[in-house]
């Protein structure tokens, strides 16, 4: 007689943290499931007890205790808290965490000069984007800068582009003129504005849009993409198909995913 075992199958859980210049974003994986994230602000000078503090409870209130936690995984680009997370993830997850970089094994190829300079995170989005999507594609993060990342049909990251973030625009405005202020970054309900606050939400808003607009006009001119998936993550991707014509996919969580898969490959 042949006696057979049904071992039920436990999915692991995962950590992954994006640390931002404006945010920290910490996502909990169960296998693949996503089941919760919370976002920090971020601060050069916050304490990897002030973290520990928050992650505890936040797995506290999903019935969960750092035992618990079996791998983590960091997107940095605030080298100066990077070490605070790795203090984090032993002393509160118990786990050595994986330091996201160019050098680790990775799904896709980077090809463009001093990659170690590319941001962990737009590695992340990269990864993501390309195992859910294929290629050709151009991603869109809509985060302190607006970055656009460009992978082709074979999976190789060709290059990219930066520019200010629209709050990051704001900011710069509030603080270099005497009657300007920062305003929510929001569509306006008209082109022409009829106050100061709308005319900025216009051009703020409606700027950013055109020069992802334009942008990505360009990058289709000069790759010779054909039909490029265009992906927009990142604070303010939200509803953005809906005003930029050429984004196809809005994927808020494009860079937790990221980190994820690159978790499970190595």
């Amino acid at each position: 007689m042949t006696v057979s075992y049904n071992h039920a199958y436990i999915p692991s859980m995962l950590v992954a943290i994006d640390v931002g210049n404006t945010n920290i974003v910490i996502g909990l994986f169960e296998g693949e499931l996503l089941r919760d994230h919370i976002r920090l602000a971020t601060r050069n000078n916050i304490t990897a007890d002030e973290i520990g503090f928050y992650i505890t409870n936040w797995l506290k209130q999903l019935e969960l205790s750092g035992e618990a936690i079996d791998d983590v995984i960091i997107s940095s680009v605030v080298p100066s808290l990077t070490a605070t997370l790795e203090t984090v993830s032993k002393k509160y997850l118990g786990c050595v965490p994986l330091i996201l970089t160019h050098l680790i094994k990775l799904p896709i190829k980077i090809a463009i000069d001093q990659p170690e300079q590319l941001g962990a995170d737009r590695i992340a989005n990269a990864v993501a984007g390309y195992g859910k999507y294929g290629g050709p594609m151009i991603i869109v993060d809509f985060g302190t800068a607006t970055t656009f990342d460009v992978i082709d049909d074979n999976g190789i990251y060709i290059g990219g582009i930066i520019c200010p973030g629209a709050e990051t625009s704001m900011m710069e405005l509030a603080k270099r003129t005497a009657r300007l202020f920062e305003i929510r970054i929001e569509p306006p309900d008209a082109i022409v504005g009829k106050s100061t606050t709308t005319a900025l939400q216009s051009g703020l808003f409606l700027g950013m849009v055109g020069q992802v607009n334009y942008i990505i006009d360009n990058i289709i001119e000069e790759t010779k993409f054909t039909n490029p998936k265009i992906i927009a993550t990142g604070g303010l991707a939200k509803n953005m198909e809906k005003y930029s014509k050429k984004i196809n996919f809005v994927e808020p969580t494009l860079t937790l995913e990221g980190l994820r898969i690159i978790s499970e490959l190595n």
